[in-house]
């Protein structure tokens, strides 16, 4: 579903490295956070013909000058090899971090990312999250039950994307500057100078250095149904929204829910998880498509499981995936069903049958395979 509006901080008309642009720079940038395909990870495929012929008389080649300019002060990430745009700061900009259900879809879109300079560039953007700033207390669900925190469920999607991008174990310092003057700034600057009009577009405080909070604004009326724990609602700014954010795709309450069905990067992070060593990247990206796919075809998570373990059995390339989880799918299901029996007379349920499923059923299919070419 394409996304029906694009979030612009009003602050923006007050950030130095923003007005430092030529207007035609600044257009375009107003241009790409607008595009209906851009995912909740600020990730674009690099059509520069489509885009091209959005403005008279502007070229393929003068918009790859332009995005060469912005890529050069670090609006956005550009890989022209893989064809891929990343709008840096996107996720903190548009609230994404605060939201769980956000930053999972935000995950899921990020895993398809090809570029490692556009992952490398995405996971520096997530070690910047101020975590301190979300709510550490266990949630309260629907149904009376406590569940993880905000906070724990951001860290968590996070991990994700650290192990799906080899990134390292976050441990965030605790100090750092004010202003990380000495860095050239992004999308736009972080944070403003002491005594500035305005906060910032990208981030009302440094790395994990929580700003002394300011005065609760007025409450007025708002035109538009802005999502519950925006970065602009937190910092009592106000914000342009371009046509309307009311299908905005995977848009979540800040207030707990229940627990939703099973994700695509929980697929993925489990297969990570079964791999002895991390995959390329190039091969991460593919299959987190075809399981996207999969879930979104409303495909049972378990029967995607089951075909992940004759996939990774078969050793087969990413795209042949459906097919596997189809045969899984539609065999005749096993008598044990989902309980794997220990030795000692115990089970495993749930999750842990899952897990011991997958590794059970993936040497069975390596068994099997060993006696095919014996």
């Amino acid at each position: 579903m394409a996304r029906g509006h694009g979030r612009i901080l009003t602050s923006i008309w007050e950030d130095g490295d923003f007005l430092d642009l030529e207007p035609v720079e600044q257009r375009l940038y107003l241009f790409l956070i607008s595009q209906p395909n851009l995912n909740h990870a600020g990730l674009l495929d690099l059509t520069l013909r489509r885009w091209a012929r959005k403005a008279r008389g502007l070229t393929s080649a003068d918009l790859e000058k332009l995005l060469q300019t912005l890529d050069a002060r670090r609006f956005v990430v550009m890989d022209e090899d893989t064809e891929e745009l990343l709008i840096r700061s996107f996720i903190r900009n548009d609230g994404v971090w605060r939201m769980p259900k956000v930053m999972g879809a935000a995950v899921s879109g990020a895993l398809e990312i090809s570029s490692k300079r556009l992952q490398q560039a995405l996971l520096a953007e997530m070690s910047r999250i101020p975590l301190d700033e979300l709510n550490d207390e266990p949630a309260k669900l629907r149904n009376g039950s406590q569940g993880p925190s905000i906070r724990r469920q951001i860290e968590d999607h996070m991990l994700v994307l650290q192990n799906a991008f080899g990134g390292p174990t976050r441990n965030p310092p605790r100090g750092g500057s004010g202003t990380p003057s000495a860095t050239p700034s992004g999308t736009p600057s972080d944070t403003p100078d002491e005594g500035g009009p305005k906060g910032s577009t990208r981030g009302r405080a440094p790395l994990y250095v929580r700003a002394a909070p300011a005065p609760a604004p007025t409450p007025a009326p708002n035109p538009s149904p802005i999502q519950e724990g925006s970065v602009a609602e937190e910092a009592g700014q106000s914000e342009l929204v371009i046509v309307s954010d009311a299908d905005f795709v995977g848009a979540a309450e800040a207030a707990p829910i229940e627990p939703a069905a099973v994700s695509t990067q929980t697929i993925v992070g489990e297969w990570l998880d079964r791999c002895a060593k991390r995959p390329p990247s190039q091969t991460v990206g593919q299959t987190s498509k075809q399981i996207k796919k999969l879930v979104e075809d409303g495909i049972d998570p378990d029967d995607i499981r089951r075909g992940l373990a004759k996939w990774m059995a078969k050793g087969s390339a990413p795209s042949a995936i459906p097919s596997f989880v189809n045969e899984a799918m539609n065999a005749a299901p096993s008598a044990s069903g989902n309980v794997v029996h220990l030795q000692t007379g115990q089970t495993l349920t749930g999750t842990d049958a899952k897990v011991a499923g997958w590794a059970a059923l993936a040497a069975q299919l390596a068994a099997e395979d060993s006696e095919d070419s014996a």
